[in-house]
């Protein structure tokens, strides 16, 4: 099964939740993946298992750092897991909190102002996941074209196969309707994540490249309303239930 892969990992303290909404939104805007966790950390949970495995999938992890976010033992866990597996962290300073001492040596981004926040990041960050994806495609094509050399030229190369298409729908258990503005992460077998939102009636639809795989690896995310993570047959619509959860 193909790992989802993310370009941004944000690491945040539930109480900076709105301040810290602006900035993930503005870097989905701009093609980012980005990782941010709205599921509450219940009793019992593998929530350490859970976010590295996210950590490791992910570039760059930004920390959302505040007073709130330097008492939380799971912010530290996340910036600390990310130290030790190599991962770039660039920290966002949301008021006058001292850095850890693991991080006083790297400069965090002051302003205020999400878009701005979002652009520096940019010119970190470079390219996103699918652009990155496409050129290496390109590369590959020209490769072996440049391999094939005048065989190729002899060749009538088959029409590409059609693209396919996948449905569902997303509904919330308790009044059966449909909720809008869920993100839908789709991954076929062999191929990259396609990244969709719900229409205002829950419905969301994926036109993915050929060939057709046999499963398809979707993930659901929504603020306020509990994840979900599985894997269906390919060959016919899918219908999930969200469950409202509180924040932390």
């Amino acid at each position: 099964m193909a790992r989802i892969r993310y370009d941004v990992f944000l690491s945040y303290r539930r109480a900076d939740t709105e301040l810290v909404l602006p900035l993930r939104d503005e870097l989905r805007r701009l093609g980012y993946v980005v990782f941010f966790d709205t599921q509450s950390i219940e009793g019992g949970d593998d929530w350490k298992g859970r976010l590295q495995t996210a950590i490791a999938a992910s570039r760059v992890l930004v920390l959302c750092w505040s007073e709130n976010a330097s008492r939380s033992e799971v912010v530290t866990f996340e910036y600390s897991s990310a130290r030790a597996l190599h991962k770039k962290v660039v920290p966002w300073l949301l008021d006058h909190t001292h850095l850890p001492v693991m991080l006083d040596h790297i400069n965090g981004i002051k302003s205020p102002d999400p878009v701005q926040v979002a652009a520096l990041l940019r010119a970190s960050l470079g390219w996103t996941l699918g652009r990155r994806r496409g050129v290496q495609a390109a590369l590959g094509v020209v490769l072996a074209g440049a391999i094939a050399g005048g065989a190729w030229a002899e060749l009538k190369p088959p029409p590409p196969a059609p693209p396919w298409e996948f449905q569902g729908d997303v509904i919330d258990p308790v009044t059966r309707v449909g909720i809008a503005g869920v993100e839908v992460d789709a991954t076929p077998e062999h191929g990259a994540v396609v990244v969709r939102h719900t229409d205002d009636n829950g419905r969301y639809d994926l036109r993915l490249p050929a060939p057709q795989t046999k499963t398809i690896h979707l993930v659901f995310r929504r603020d306020g309303y509990q994840g979900d993570e599985v894997t269906v047959p390919a060959g016919k619509p899918f219908q999930t239930d969200l469950v409202k959860v509180a924040t932390k």
